[in-house]
């Protein structure tokens, strides 16, 4: 039987501390995990990727999705204790509603009015 850890550097189980799920070892598709598939957070632990080296130890919080130019995704968490981003690679099991969720926030959260987009196609036409 697996330890249950936080720390997670040999793909084994663990409790996620932002939700509670107990994680279990990804099938496919990787070698470890450093992520909650069901909240898609994660911990701050690494200062070089997979080294478990931090004091921090905060929660990771899922900002974003960053896709590859291979076509991969991969998470953008950003550590509520101390800023820190770092990116992740999804995993198969991944919440796909919540990284769907992820990648259209920026469509749904404009920083304009929705109005001015029609005067400024308007402006594009004429250039074009």
């Amino acid at each position: 039987m697996s330890r249950i850890r936080q720390n997670n550097t040999n793909n084994e189980s663990f409790i996620c501390k932002h939700c509670g799920t107990t994680v279990v070892p990804i099938l496919s598709g990787g070698r470890q995990r450093n992520h909650c598939p069901e909240c898609l957070w994660s911990r701050h632990v690494d200062l070089a990727k997979g080294d478990r080296r931090c004091g921090c130890r905060g929660e990771m919080e899922p900002i974003g999705v960053w896709v590859k130019p291979s076509g991969e995704w991969s998470l953008i968490h950003k550590c509520v204790k101390c800023g820190f981003i770092r990116t992740n690679r999804i995993a198969a099991d991944d919440n796909e509603i919540l990284l769907f969720n992820l990648a259209a926030r920026p469509i749904t959260m404009l920083p304009f009015p929705v109005d001015n987009i029609d005067s400024s196609l308007k402006g594009l036409e004429k250039i074009i």
